[in-house]
């Protein structure tokens, strides 16, 4: 019997290769921030960028997507080298 993963997660992923723009709420610079995004559902997405997001801080995006929210909480950020972090974000309403 093949192994089949039980889904844990309360809304579906969605494949969405995307380039992201984004700016840090707390940054009053107006300075803006490109990601490139892997996936995305109804509550968040996960994004690989260059900067670095520390758990829990906020982000505006900039970029047409298909939610309504246009903000987002970082949930959780994994440096995979010097240049580039995964992170997972959700959707702030």
């Amino acid at each position: 019997m093949a192994y089949v993963p039980v889904e844990r997660r309360r809304y579906r992923r969605s494949i969405f290769p995307s380039t992201i723009e984004y700016g840090i709420k707390t940054e009053v610079t107006g300075e803006t921030f490109k990601g490139v995004a892997v996936n995305i559902s109804e509550s968040g997405l996960c994004l690989y960028t260059s900067s670095v997001l520390n758990e829990g801080q906020e982000i505006s995006i900039m970029s047409v997507l298909p939610v309504p929210s246009r903000t987002a909480a970082v949930r959780w950020s994994k440096s995979l080298n010097a240049d580039v972090c995964k992170v997972g974000l959700m959707f702030v309403k």
